[in-house]
């Protein structure tokens, strides 16, 4: 026999069983074709889909078997329970056959209509008896609660056969509060975050919203941005949230998921908006970071599905019209800013509105000045040389991933620029002054 142990806000640990014992049930006792103490009101599984099982049982004489063949679960709750706000409850019980089951509650709370969110399924294949203990937490007092196995992809001839479910209630530890960047930065291959699978506490400042959720974000540079999915929560750009979630990855896109304890602190913060270059916007450090390219010029306006691609001399990204659709042309020049969204394996910026993509119209401003760097490639000393310069010139020096290694401002024609610091390998130099951008490629060698 196996045993599952799964918690809906702690890391994966094994549960004691101590604790108050709220609810037992063998599935012994059956009024007509249903088991008593269960079918509460918030079933949605069809009758059709509860059968009394008396061959192979776990325990007494009876257990239930639960079907529903199909994606999209169906509910199988409790009688109403009494529960209190902030308790624990451990669920467990014994499941074999083969299907998805996972656990929820229904108390009446006032986010997700009513109902916690689901702890993960639990895959269940073979016909072994496996003991699965689940956890959930309370959010109000109730006496009309329902703890709810929720199921799907059950497969014949078994399906999900459940017997002897013990419901305790346990002290819940809170769980752990971390900040975007401990949950995105990683150095897994893959892009995992160290944190998939567990329910975190965290807090950020909204910088674009979806249909489907919201973009949030931590100060800004490198890991500082996550992408949280959820319809019952609406928050407005600029809102500072916290709140905790499940940490997922949805096709390689680290992801919160499962919000509760939603709470806006405040509104009309200011955003924190990075700047890269677009070969930078292909790393998995800039994912979901509000970001923006300069001087990017449209190498292909129509990309396919809404998209287009802009090079700003480090290498194309493509720019999506998930939330604001933009026709570019080609051989223009333009600013992008948005979040770093990644999808069907690419990486691409997401504009939010006609504000995050300007036209580059002062393009040749410092390209007629002759702007020119020496040597190239350079040891410990770079050069660079602005004839005619007037006004303030701001220049960054940044490396393959874009991150700014060196930057100021050019006050004279000629301006040594010390690389001793720097490591061998390509950098961007780029000169800005208002809208104007001009960019070279520099090669550090020693």
């Amino acid at each position: 026999m196996k045993h599952i142990t799964l918690l809906a806000c702690t890391a994966l640990l094994a549960l004691p069983m101590s604790g108050q014992v709220i609810f037992q049930s063998g599935f012994e006792d059956w009024t007509g074709n249903l088991p008593d103490d269960w079918f509460g009101i918030r079933t949605n599984l069809p009758q059709s889909g509860v059968e009394q099982v008396s061959a192979d049982v776990h325990g007494g004489t009876y257990a239930v078997r639960l079907i529903k063949e199909s994606t999209g679960h169906q509910r199988f709750t409790t009688q109403d329970q009494t529960v209190e706000n902030g308790q624990g409850y451990v669920v467990n019980f014994w499941v074999r056959g083969e299907g998805q089951i996972r656990l929820g509650l229904y108390d009446g709370r006032p986010t997700g209509s009513g109902y916690a969110p689901y702890t993960p399924y639990v895959n269940v294949t073979g016909n072994t008896w496996t003991e699965v203990s689940l956890i959930v937490s309370a959010a109000m007092d109730a006496t009309d609660a329902q703890f709810i196995l929720s199921l799907q992809n059950t497969m014949p001839p078994e399906h999900l056969v459940v017997d002897d479910v013990t419901i305790t209630a346990q002290s819940v530890e809170p769980p752990p509060t971390v900040t975007i960047q401990q949950i995105q930065d990683t150095t897994d291959p893959n892009g995992d975050s160290p944190y998939v699978g567990q329910i975190v506490a965290t807090s950020g400042v909204v910088t674009a919203t979806l249909g489907n959720g919201f973009f949030i974000q931590n100060g800004g540079g490198p890991w500082s941005g996550i992408f949280v999915f959820s319809t019952q929560n609406t928050p407005a750009i600029g809102d500072a949230v916290s709140f905790t979630a499940n940490v997922e990855e949805f096709f390689g896109m680290t992801q919160l998921t499962q919000v509760n304890n939603f709470n806006v602190a405040s509104s009309g913060n200011a955003l924190e908006v990075t700047d890269v270059t677009t070969a930078a916007v292909n790393t998995e450090a800039y994912e979901a970071v509000l970001v923006r390219v300069v001087g990017a010029t449209c190498t292909n306006p129509d990309a396919g599905f809404g998209q287009f691609l802009v090079n700003d001399g480090s290498g194309e990204c493509l720019v999506d019209d998930v939330i604001y659709a933009y026709s570019a042309a080609l051989g223009v020049v333009y600013n992008v800013t948005g979040p770093v969204q990644y999808a069907f394996n690419e990486y691409k910026i997401l504009p939010r509105s006609a504000n995050d993509v300007s036209v580059v119209t002062g393009i040749d401003a410092l390209a007629m000045t002759h702007a020119s760097v020496y040597p190239n490639p350079a040891s410990d000393l770079l050069w660079l040389e602005v004839p005619g310069i007037a006004g303030r010139v701001e220049w960054t020096l940044s490396d393959a991933t874009g991150r700014t290694v060196a930057g100021g401002v050019i006050l004279q024609e000629r301006t040594g620029i010390d690389l001793g610091g720097s490591a061998n390998g390509l950098y961007l130099l780029t000169l800005r002054q208002g809208d104007s951008v001009w960019s070279s490629r520099v090669a550090v060698q020693r």
